[in-house]
């Protein structure tokens, strides 16, 4: 994930008792864990915590030199140059409760926690459209035809790609191996609207986060509340607005969709 360097080429995959404790710090720092860069139990059992794909961007040295600073959020060095983005869910859960209006409208209030507070505007595509969307969001199992292939239930739960020109670029992916879950009283599976969110961070350009409130700290960290009540913490806003600005103006009111209702029980098993 980012967290040591390249080893030198003399050095095979050594690294220094230095830099091994250096990384130790950033990751426990992003896992809000005292810096201590000793691997205890609690370090080792928080690296087994399911977690988003993609790495955490700024390097080492830069993260422990920053660690006193206020902002914490990590930008990647691309943007949209457009104000309003296209989307589509192309495939969906096939193990989960949800049905595909429900993950479709928590898709829509997922992006539009990041819109409300950019002026950056979402739009669905129908599935007969014959447009390819900015953001492409598929649910899929293993590898799946990128760099990021998922490892079954737990572990990696999803990623999304920066943006840019690439055909992939803005597209999101859910390991559909994972219990995904909305509304869930009794804490089991992992909660649909918060990975978005945090994945869809990353689709407008963000990186990994060390600040404690924020949505895009690398790992899973449990629901998040009501989809249409729900705001970015200031780190996240900040971030978001270095990117796209400030709102001018009384940001938009998220488009009105059915209200989500909490989802059904799973099947009893036989």
């Amino acid at each position: 994930y980012g967290y040591l360097p390249p080893p030198h080429p003399a050095q095979a995959q050594l690294q220094s008792p230095a830099k091994l404790r250096d990384a130790i710090k950033v990751m426990q720092r992003f896992a809000g864990l005292p810096e201590t860069g000793i691997l205890d139990r609690v370090t080792m059992a928080t690296m087994q915590r399911p977690r988003c794909s993609l790495p955490d961007v700024l390097g080492v040295a830069e993260l422990v030199r920053r660690r006193r600073r206020r902002r914490r959020y990590a930008l990647s060095s691309s943007k949209w140059e457009k104000r309003t983005l296209t989307w589509r869910v192309r495939s969906f859960p096939q193990s989960s409760a949800l049905t595909t209006e429900t993950v479709r409208t928590l898709m829509h209030h997922a992006l539009s926690t990041w819109g409300i507070e950019s002026g950056l505007r979402f739009q669905e595509l129908v599935s007969q459209d014959p447009t390819e969307p900015d953001i492409l969001i598929d649910f899929a199992r293993a590898y799946h035809q990128d760099s990021y292939p998922f490892d079954g239930q737990g572990g990696t739960l999803a990623h999304a790609f920066f943006p840019g020109e690439h055909p992939i670029s803005g597209d999101t992916h859910f390991d559909d191996e994972e219990t995904w879950t909305y509304g869930s009283k009794d804490g089991e599976g992992t909660d649909l609207f918060a990975v978005a969110v945090h994945e869809f961070g990353h689709a407008l350009g963000l990186g990994h986060s060390s600040a404690p409130n924020s949505i895009m700290r690398p790992f899973y960290q449990g629901p998040v509340g009501e989809p249409h009540k729900y705001r970015l913490s200031q780190d996240d806003r900040e971030g978001l607005q270095q990117l796209y600005g400030k709102v001018s103006e009384t940001p938009y009111d998220k488009p009105t969709r059915k209200p989500l209702a909490p989802a059904p029980p799973p099947p009893a098993l036989p």
